[in-house]
């Protein structure tokens, strides 16, 4: 079974295409952790040896819908469908909201990074309903997939159907991926030229997150850039509901209240997310000269979110703080990631690239774990490779994105881009290294 080798090549005898290839192909070796589920398993062992056999179904289930990953022979709990899957999207994104006028009513603000973090993650499970009207799995209705598709990317303030379907499917779905010519590519115009260092993208991260020139330019783009090219009968729609909430907020005195419980996750911490999952999922702008297949099935990644379970000693814990840590890192890092940035079937990308047409999605957790345990059909000889945390994903990411080429032919750097350079180059005292040419 390839996700059993304890090391693999998907360049083991192919020539290098062009120069710079043979560095950037390195890097694409994956190790015997990022093609098996051995993390996995081990805390499948764990909960078998400390929790008695009535709650270890549960607390298996639960670990699976946090990681993404199953365990070797598990069947999940109780089916989930696409109807459910609409439903917890649509519901829970109100039910998130109402929770953070709550918190404003009754002036627990410090709650309110609590709603903020079910209000994004509830928005992406709402994206992942509009992605798969994108891609005609949904429901059999084109008429309900499109209500669906037009009540989501409102709340959202997203392109609609058509224009996302146009971006989506002709421009990620093709050979452009990942590459110049992607619309969804953001290296390029947020300045992460693929040929820079991973430190120096760690840093362009950070800035953007921490900067309010990013929020108002994603503010710019759903608002103004994203609306002006729809539809008339679109962009009223848009700004009428805008005029609405707005109105509504004031004729009951509850501003504040609307902005902090809409305004502030909407179009701030759902910015985060996204910048976030973006730097996780695909390997931008690199083998820009290899065959379409081969790009297709490297570019991307599973995200599983857990760690290795803490030694055991005949089912007794050895080191008190070693489970401490772990299971701090559960509740505060890898189960957040799982709320606000990788809800859904999100979390398993590789898989959906693959299968675009699957109508399975709502199970994608167990059916790619099928495919990564007896081969994945059409792409026998390609492994699924996966990460083990948002942190590390980002970092593999970067890692490869630095031993790309270079490509010197692109535009110069943007004013906000330029600020950034110098700012870095004088804080850290190094210039930019052009890492492969």
């Amino acid at each position: 079974m390839l996700a059993n080798l304890d090391r693999w090549d998907p360049f083991s005898g192919a020539e290098p295409t062009s120069r710079g290839s043979t560095a950037e192909r390195q890097v694409f070796i994956e190790n015997a952790r990022n093609l098996n589920t051995e993390v996995r398993e081990s805390v499948s062992r764990a909960i078998r040896s400390v929790l008695p056999r009535p709650f270890t179904r549960m607390a298996e289930a639960a670990f699976t819908w946090m990681s993404g990953c199953p365990h070797e022979g598990q069947q999940p709990l109780y089916r989930r469908t696409k109807v459910l899957c609409t439903i917890e999207a649509f519901v829970g994104f109100a039910l998130a909201v109402a929770l953070g006028y709550a918190f404003v009513e009754w002036g627990l603000w410090y709650l309110l990074p609590i709603s903020w973090i079910l209000v994004v993650g509830r928005m992406w499970a709402l994206f992942n309903i509009f992605h798969h009207a994108t891609h005609k799995t949904l429901f059999e209705s084109e008429r309900l997939n499109r209500t669906l598709a037009f009540a989501s990317s409102l709340v959202m303030f997203a392109s609609s159907l058509d224009s996302y379907r146009d971006e989506h499917i002709r421009s990620h779905h093709t050979r452009a991926m990942c590459t110049y010519q992607d619309q969804e590519a953001p290296f390029m115009p947020l300045g992460f030229r693929p040929g820079l260092t991973s430190h120096y993208y760690r840093w362009r991260l950070i800035w953007l997150i921490a900067t309010p020139w990013t929020y108002l330019q994603y503010t710019r783009y759903r608002l103004w850039d994203w609306q002006r090219s729809e539809p008339i009968a679109r962009q009223l729609a848009v700004w009428t509901f805008a005029v609405a909430l707005i109105a509504l907020a004031a004729l009951t005195g509850a501003l504040l209240d609307f902005a902090l419980a809409y305004v502030v996750p909407v179009f701030l911490i759902f910015n985060v997310t996204g910048l976030l999952g973006s730097f996780s999922e695909h390997h931008w702008g690199t083998l820009l000269n290899e065959a379409p297949r081969r790009r297709l099935v490297l570019l991307q990644q599973s995200r599983f979110l857990l760690d290795e379970a803490p030694s055991l000693d005949n089912g007794r814990i050895r080191n008190t703080r070693s489970v401490a840590i772990w299971f701090l890192r559960a509740a505060f890092y890898h189960l957040l990631v799982r709320i606000a940035v990788l809800p859904g079937d999100s979390i398993n990308h590789d898989h959906h690239h693959r299968h675009p047409r699957t109508e399975n999605w709502p199970e994608s957790t167990y059916e790619r774990f099928e495919h990564l345990m007896h081969g994945c059909k059409g792409f026998e000889e390609y492994p699924h490779t996966h990460a083990w945390s948002l942190g590390e994903a980002i970092s593999r990411v970067f890692a490869r994105m630095e031993a790309a080429p270079y490509d010197v032919t692109q535009p110069e750097p943007t004013g906000e881009e330029r600020i950034f350079r110098t700012i870095y180059c004088m804080t850290f005292k190094r210039s930019l290294v052009i890492t492969a040419s």
